[in-house]
């Protein structure tokens, strides 16, 4: 018991970091979309107008925290946020997502739809309770193959849809938090939207068991 006092004064009140300490071992939760080792890969995010009017820069910092979350895994490649930004300013309304791919010569573009953003449920006046649903889909550009299956290289690069799955988040999971708290709704959106973009992070790189619990700290409280 003094031992786990000792762990709960050490690791503070992050319950991730004591569940770490708890393991002999940090067990893993496989991805189950496709490995994206050795890939070049460009991300792209989507939202609708009435949510991008309510939440400006969602789309952008989505695809941010999306990519340095693959940018973690060193064996992935992810094209500059920024160039990408400037890439989908000057094709405001693009609509083949393997047109990115071409431009910036990668393997593999990653698209993530924001079906639904929101801090606050219909008729919840006073908590705050997030919710998110993103459609994620992945395409890959490679050449065409022959009867025996090798890739011909003279001919061009075809898209290949390789992932489609939705991610439904919810935050807190431990139930909604109230407007009194002190929690700013502004703080609450970004921390909703750093859950969302692990989460959707995950469908492509391993995560840590101890990863699923989360964090409801804020501003360091």
């Amino acid at each position: 018991m003094a031992a786990l006092s000792l762990l709960v004064t050490l690791t503070g009140c992050d319950p991730r970091t004591l569940f770490y300490f708890l393991q002999p071992f940090e067990p893993t939760i496989p991805a189950p979309g496709p490995s994206l080792k050795g890939k070049k890969v460009v991300v792209l995010s989507a939202a609708d107008d009435g949510t991008l009017a309510r939440f400006p820069g969602l789309e952008r910092d989505l695809a941010r925290q999306f990519a340095n979350n693959l940018k973690k895994n060193k064996k992935i490649t992810t094209v500059d946020s920024e160039k990408v930004a400037d890439w989908i300013q000057g094709h405001p309304k693009w609509s083949d997502p393997s047109e990115a791919a071409k431009d910036f010569e990668a393997d593999v573009v990653v698209v993530l739809e924001v079906e639904m953003f929101q801090t606050r449920h219909p008729g919840s006046l006073n908590v705050l309770e997030g919710s998110a649903k993103v459609h994620i889909q992945a395409f890959e550009l490679k050449h065409p193959t022959n009867s025996k299956g090798k890739p011909i290289t003279d001919q061009p690069k075809e898209s290949e849809s390789i992932y489609d799955d939705y991610q439904e988040t919810t935050f807190p999971i431990r139930g909604p938090i109230p407007m009194d708290s002190g929690v700013g709704e502004s703080t609450f959106k970004n921390k909703l939207l750093q859950v969302v973009a692990d989460e959707c992070s995950w469908h492509f790189i391993e995560h840590a068991q101890g990863d699923v619990i989360q964090d409801v700290r804020f501003n360091g409280r």
